[in-house]
């Protein structure tokens, strides 16, 4: 039987070549999307779980009594963690991105600059499982380092790495390293990664922090590391971090403050879409990709349904045959799923070696890595195998519909009975998911369109950054006055300010421990971004200030310690408790000594719109992180050529690093870019699949009503009123869908905006263009058919039975 059903099955395919390979087409282009959407959400979902303990291992989030939460903690709380809790096995600090410097290698020429350089505990390799190729990785003895095997072959060739030594010089000053062990690649889907790994006992020496006090690695009042504790077995978290809270809340002025342990496997999405835990991706944008994914192989299989109801008409002969010859309507079905099954299959191998083939340019759209492991996966196959069941299943009943009840007298009068609203729903289903992605691409691009062009309240444009020298070598005060001085001295720089951290790349750290002179029971909880900067980086951004003054070249000079000054932003000013900004000048507020408010900033976008204006505090320094020049755009190649040259000649052996500010701060909304990206590719696959729907059922309207059409030209009708007569139902059909596109399209942007701080709203011009645009190529694609029918030789028509 089945045997006879395949054989009929490729018989009736290879028959009917145009729509078999329409069908194929519209498959292909849904099962594309669905795979690479799939693949895509492997990944993410699977972030961070290759750690043997990624079950034990948990990342300390503390909460404050606003409700906002830290996991940039002081490092001298993992002591308090692991002494005071028994069911606490360890606890690992890390220090992200801290070390960044100047790598030399010793009787060599070799340099390179590196940024992704990390301090880590001393067991940080024996809690997470990151694979080590060679060594023990231990990290235990200070001026200890980790390498990739991909650095370790830059820095020492073909040489085993193991035991050799380099130097690293950055904002800690100049040491020696010693490797001890050598890492393979580090998985894609790891939300922890460097390529270089430093013992975090290293700080503990003040001789190694080169006068960055901040930095110690045992101190507790600033917060520069991610704390995470590994749980004995068997702990439940919820009971440990109920027992943590608990005993921090016996400190006075911490009664409001939380401590929760946020599962390592739930770190990249967060558990829930409410989870207010921070996160590296967003569980909400997954979800979208999901709907997206289905919604898209959905509109793909419904086109496939509305051609086959298109080629129905064709096979009356072999349907009435089939009846004549005492077939039951089940087996009609069984006929039609294994034509549907050929397909799907055919489609699916199709559609995974275009995935394949094509991983590049997804991974290009989405803008992340795709884990292709997730097609070898048993969830893979089950999903896979239950999708082309349920669509098999439907389509037998589908045809089963289309045929209707057939009585063996009246087989002359056979005819496939109207199931106008099956596949009117059909169509519009289609319209909805097509309609309503098209106003989520453009309410997407308004949103970003919004935060790139909204005021920052700073100017970055014609703002070249320097990144300054890590190895400056001796007479080093002198060298960085002579760099600036040289700068300053060219025509085309018409302004420098340094600093040692930028906007829309971080804060320095963020401190606590800082109150009015009178500390009140809530600064406990309060956090400050701290920004180190020269007297001149105010000017140079144009940052206005509101009341007091800025630094002088003295304060600078002597820095913050010696200096005892400091500038606020507005939202400091409202944190300390200041009346208002005039209200702080003068004052003093704690910081351990007392420091002199000078000044006060209005408050500017330092990070991307994506996050709230923090309470900032600006620290006067000879700052040498960052060079950032004011330059005329006129002949930009050889003003970089000069600024190049400047620098060697002052910093011989520190590779020139520059890039522009307005680029690298419009670079923080690459995720957004890419979710627009995404979309509008999805709605133009939507789109696509959806005309072709619509172009088997225009063809099957017409093919329909063809006598009908030749009757009506006889009679005079004119072209215009035979447009009319074919289009006019799936015009209506295209405005159905705008009635339940556009509240479920509200409904999702407005959620999906509420992640924004700030806000561009929802427009009714993109609602009113997504409906234009869906009606106008709907109404060229039943057109072309409708016009065919018009145009042709209505004698044709009248005269077919």
């Amino acid at each position: 039987m089945w045997k006879n059903y395949l054989k009929i099955a490729f018989r009736s395919l290879r028959k009917r070549r145009l729509f078999s390979f329409v069908n194929v087409i519209g498959l292909v282009l849904g099962l594309v999307t669905f795979l690479t959407l799939f693949a895509f959400l492997a990944t993410e979902w699977t972030y961070n779980d290759f750690h043997a303990n990624k079950d034990r291992l948990y990342r300390v989030v503390v909460t404050d009594g606003n409700q906002d939460p830290n996991v940039y903690l002081p490092p001298g709380y993992a002591t308090i963690l692991k002494d005071q809790f028994a069911d606490v096995e360890a606890v690992d600090r890390l220090a992200e991105f801290i070390g960044g410097g100047l790598i030399a290698i010793p009787g060599t020429d070799l340099a390179f600059k590196e940024n992704q350089v990390s301090f880590v505990e001393g067991r940080f390799f024996e809690d997470f499982s990151f694979p080590i190729l060679r060594g023990t990785a231990d990290l235990s003895a200070s001026q200890t380092a980790v390498i990739t095997e991909e650095l370790a072959k830059k820095y020492f060739g073909e040489e085993d790495a193991l035991g050799k030594s380099f130097s690293l010089s950055n904002q800690f000053g100049k040491h020696d390293f010693t490797v001890t062990g050598v890492l393979a690649e580090i998985p894609a889907r790891s939300d922890l990664a460097a390529n270089i790994f430093i013992s975090i006992h290293t700080l503990e020496n003040p001789e190694n922090r080169g006068g960055n006090d901040w930095a110690d690695p045992n101190g507790v009042d600033s917060g520069f590391v991610n704390l995470f504790a590994l749980s004995k077995s068997g702990v439940d978290a919820k009971d440990l971090s109920q027992q943590i809270t608990d005993f921090i809340r016996k400190n006075p002025g911490s009664e409001e403050v939380t401590i929760t342990l946020q599962p390592l496997t739930e770190m990249h999405l967060g558990s829930s879409i409410s989870d207010s835990l921070p996160s590296y991706g967003s569980l909400a944008t997954i979800l979208v990709f999901a709907i997206m994914a289905f919604l898209i192989l959905g509109i793909a299989y419904v086109n496939y349904l509305n051609l086959s109801s298109a080629s129905i008409l064709t096979r009356i002969k072999e349907i009435k045959m089939r009846k004549v010859l005492g077939a039951k309507s089940w087996q009609l079905a069984e006929q039609f799923m294994v034509e549907t099954i050929l397909l799907m299959v055919f489609a699916t191998v199709i559609g995974i070696s275009l995935v394949y083939l094509g991983q590049n340019l997804a991974e290009s759209i989405i803008g992340k890595s795709i884990w292709m492991g997730a097609f070898q996966t048993p969830v893979f196959w089950i999903l896979l195998v239950g999708v082309i069941g349920i669509c098999a299943l439907i389509s037998g009943f589908y045809v089963v519909a289309l045929s209707g009840k057939f009585d063996h007298k009246s087989e002359l009068r056979f005819q496939a009975p109207s199931s106008e609203i099956l596949k009117k729903s059909l169509v519009v289903f289609q319209f909805v998911i097509s309609i309503g992605i098209i106003v989520c691409t453009l309410v997407i691009r308004d949103q970003l369109n919004f935060m790139q062009s909204k005021n920052l309240g700073m100017n970055l444009d014609q703002k070249i950054i320097v990144e300054g020298p890590d190895d400056v070598g001796e007479n080093k005060k002198n060298k960085m006055a002579n760099f600036k001085q040289s700068l300053l001295s060219q025509t085309f720089v018409k302004g420098l300010g340094a600093s040692n951290a930028l906007p829309g790349i971080s804060y320095n750290f963020t401190a606590g421990g800082i109150t009015p002179m009178v500390p009140r029971p809530e600064d406990k909880e309060k956090n400050y971004a701290m920004m180190i900067m020269d007297d001149q980086f105010i000017p140079t951004y144009e940052i206005e200030l509101v009341a007091g003054r800025n630094f002088s070249q003295a304060d600078a000079e002597q820095g913050w310690g010696a200096a005892k000054k400091l500038i606020l932003n507005e939202s400091s000013v409202r944190e300390l408790g200041f009346e208002s900004p005039a209200d702080a000048i003068g004052k003093n507020i704690l910081w351990g000594d007392p420091y002199e408010v000078i000044g006060v900033v209005k408050d500017y976008h330092h990070l991307s719109l994506r996050e709230k204006i923090s309470p900032m505090i600006f620290l006067p320094s000879q700052a040498d992180g960052f060079f950032s020049l004011v330059v005329d755009p006129n002949q930009m190649a050889d003003n970089l050529a000069s600024i190049q040259s400047i620098y060697e000649e002052i910093f011989p052996g520190n590779p020139f690093t520059y890039f522009f500010m307005d680029e690298k701060f419009a670079s923080q909304y690459q995720s957004e870019q890419q979710l627009s990206k995404a979309f509008t590719i999805a709605g133009i696959l939507a789109i696509l699949i959806s005309c072709l729907g619509l172009f088997g059922l225009a063809a099957y309207t017409v093919q329909q009503r063809a006598k009908e059409i030749g009757i009506r030209k006889v009679l005079g009708a004119s072209s215009g009123n035979l447009l009319s007569l074919v289009s006019k139902d799936f015009i209506i059909m295209v405005g159905i869908a705008m009635v339940f596109a556009f509240p479920l399209a509200w409904y999702a942007m407005r959620s999906w905006q509420e992640e924004f701080p700030y806000k561009a709203g929802l427009s009714v011009l993109s609602f009113l263009v997504a409906g234009g645009l869906t009606l106008l190529i709907a109404i060229l694609t039943v057109g072309s058919q409708a016009l065919k029918a018009a145009w042709s030789n209505p004698v044709d028509s009248i005269k077919d039975e």
